[in-house]
């Protein structure tokens, strides 16, 4: 608040050496009580004026000012100012004594008045400074990265908290002393008062005596009226928390839990309880299934139910990653390790999984020397990127997936034994939905009710004959195949219900005529695939050899061959003599 007696009494002493006399000054609230008063001079606490002219005068910057007097008849110069701090409207008085005019009295009044709408501005706009100098303080000590700033001469201007977590410093006892004397390494920001060049978003790793740290940094150089660089800000935060953030822009979140795998058969309840029975463990998981199982939405379930759920949850599709590129998106890349790289590097998979959960399918398509690497991360909890040097510390569980029998893959030498009982701590079997028919009639259900609802239309009824068809189908594809199905049947249906499944929905192949007649293997030797793919071309062409040896790939006699070889009747049209 300011201190209007230490300004009325600066006052008193301007008006004795303009005009050679004692001057009484105050400053009265709107009901007419003293806020304050210059010491020298006798001011009532209390003051009623009596207007001696109708009418105000003003300077020429504006002050209207009118002449009164006080209840014992001492003249008065009034004048009132709006807006002061703490009152809404004060009334400032110049009071005269012996000798003085009232001209004279005008004059000091309105320098009052004008002194203290002076003092007023000041008052507001170092209150206003004092504001935004604590909102830049609670600004730089509440951003998540770490905030130091340094001058020319390396010396710190400006240390946050996070910064000096990170780097194991005390703010306050490190202002105004040179970095070189703080730390045991080179955090590179001298470059840039040479260079006057800064840089966004690098990779840098300090392993020096006292601090093991891996960061993601920025400096921005600051330059003077001259151009020349006077200060740098450096902006830094562990790659650790960058990761996480980056996670949850572009990774997908688990979306799933237990709740939202839809069944109560007991092939379904065994294969949920093992599941969260293993949510609440630490140890890998392997997840054993056929395809359409549901095995990815299992992997999400222990993800989000387990003591992970606030870290990331990353998916890999081993299979469907390019034989040159699985590396690199696994373990990730340093900078300029090969052409066409990243040239700030890029953290893999592992990394960006590390703290949560990394579900990699279809495990058993993995080359065996990424296997080699991968043991070695499970091994040592360390990943080195490609063309890099240092190795970084994660922690990340691993659930992976097959429809394949591992054991059977380590003994024809395809998937190492070693990496087989990394992996294959807690096993998961996940049923085929021929195992858990009863099931059906509610996947039915909630497959019609969310496409249905995506469609905006009512949901529609299968009649019994349907749902017994649906149920009396081997389901190769199994649940993926019936949402598959379901989804047609919806797009497909005007009306509201479905008296029988159109049979079109539903083709029989030679696996699934296998698995009707009791063979649950679903698997084809080279040779029978060969011989139906042979036929079903044959018959697509009407037994045209030339077309059908032009659509297989193959030459007439290679065509006549395999024919003869299958026992194949040799049934040739006149275009074909």
């Amino acid at each position: 608040m300011i201190n209007f007696t230490e300004r009325l009494d600066e006052l008193t002493e301007l008006s004795e050496y303009v005009v050679g006399t004692h001057c009484g000054f105050g400053v009265f609230n709107a009901s007419g009580r003293l806020i304050a008063a210059n010491r020298a001079s006798r001011v009532p606490s209390q003051i009623r004026t009596k207007p001696v002219q109708a009418s105000e005068s003003r300077d020429s910057i504006g002050m209207p000012v009118f002449m009164s007097c006080a209840d014992d008849g001492t003249p008065l110069a009034c004048s009132y100012i709006d807006g002061c701090p703490d009152e809404e409207r004060v009334l400032v008085v110049a009071m005269g004594s012996a000798g003085i005019s009232s001209e004279v009295l005008n004059r000091l009044c309105r320098l009052a008045t004008w002194f203290l709408l002076r003092e007023f501005d000041v008052w507001a706009e170092t209150k206003r400074l004092r504001q935004v100098l604590n909102e830049q303080e609670v600004l730089i000590n509440h951003i998540s990265d770490g905030l130091l700033v340094l001058d020319r001469t390396g010396r710190i201007q400006t240390l946050n908290e996070n910064a000096a977590r990170m780097l194991k410093l005390e703010p306050q006892r490190c202002i105004g002393k040179d970095i070189k004397g703080l730390l045991d390494f080179d955090l590179a920001i001298s470059r840039v008062f040479e260079t006057g060049e800064g840089y966004i978003d690098r990779e840098l790793q300090i392993d020096s005596k006292n601090l093991r740290l891996h960061l993601i940094d920025t400096a921005v150089p600051v330059r003077g009226d001259d151009g020349q660089v006077t200060s740098v800000v450096n902006t830094f935060n562990e790659i650790s928390r960058v990761n996480r953030l980056s996670y949850r822009m572009a990774i997908d979140r688990a979306r799933y839990r237990f709740s939202d795998i839809v069944g109560e058969s007991p092939a379904i309840e065994a294969a949920l309880s093992s599941s969260r029975k293993a949510a609440r463990a630490s140890a890998n998981i392997v997840l054993y299934g056929e395809t359409g199982t549901g095995k990815e939405m299992f992997a999400q379930g222990i993800h989000a139910e387990g003591n992970r759920s606030q870290g990331p949850f990353v998916a890999v599709n081993c299979a469907a990653l390019p034989r040159d590129l699985i590396e690199s998106e696994l373990f990730g890349y340093a900078p300029g390790s090969f052409t066409g790289a990243d040239r700030a590097g890029r953290p893999g998979k592992f990394e960006l999984a590390s703290g949560g959960t990394i579900f990699l399918d279809e495990i058993s398509e993995m080359p065996l020397d990424v296997q080699v690497k991968l043991l070695r991360v499970l091994q040592e909890r360390q990943v080195t990127r490609i063309g890099g040097t240092r190795s970084t510390d994660i922690d990340v569980r691993i659930v992976a997936a097959t429809n394949k029998n591992l054991i059977e893959l380590v003994a024809q030498k395809s998937f190492r034994e070693d990496l087989y009982y990394r992996l294959n701590v807690i096993p998961v079997n996940i049923p085929a939905l021929r195992n858990r028919k009863e099931d059906i009639s509610a996947l039915v259900d909630s497959f019609i009710r969310r496409y249905c609802s995506a469609m905006h239309r009512p949901p529609i009824m299968l009649s019994r004959t349907a749902l017994t068809q649906l149920q009396s189908y081997a389901w190769p594809g199994n649940v993926r195949q019936l949402q598959n199905v379901v989804e047609r049947l919806v797009n497909m249906t005007d009306g509201n219900g479905i008296d029988t499944i159109p049979a079109d929905c539903m083709q029989h192949t030679v696996a699934e005529q296998q698995i009707r007649h009791g063979d649950t293997s679903i698997s084809m030797t080279l040779e029978d695939a060969e011989r139906q793919c042979i036929r079903n071309s044959l018959e697509t062409h009407a037994y045209n050899l030339t077309k059908t040896a032009a659509a297989l790939g193959v030459t007439r006699p290679t065509l006549y061959s395999k024919m003869k070889k299958f026992g194949f009747a040799l049934t040739l049209k006149l275009a074909d003599t």
